[in-house]
């Protein structure tokens, strides 16, 4: 869910971030990682946590 997100606020995935995504299977993470892509700047802003 946080690819589609930040595919539709326009901000490009790159590959190593679509990858780390996709290999998660941590649900809790996941979501957290949805919401965050929702006010994020850029794809890094995912994996930055607090």
């Amino acid at each position: 869910m946080a690819l589609n997100i930040l595919e539709w606020r326009g901000i490009p995935v790159p590959d190593a971030v679509r990858q780390r995504a996709l290999a998660c299977a941590d649900r809790e993470q996941l979501k957290a990682w949805a919401r965050r892509a929702v006010h994020a700047a850029n794809t890094e802003d995912l994996f930055v946590e607090g």
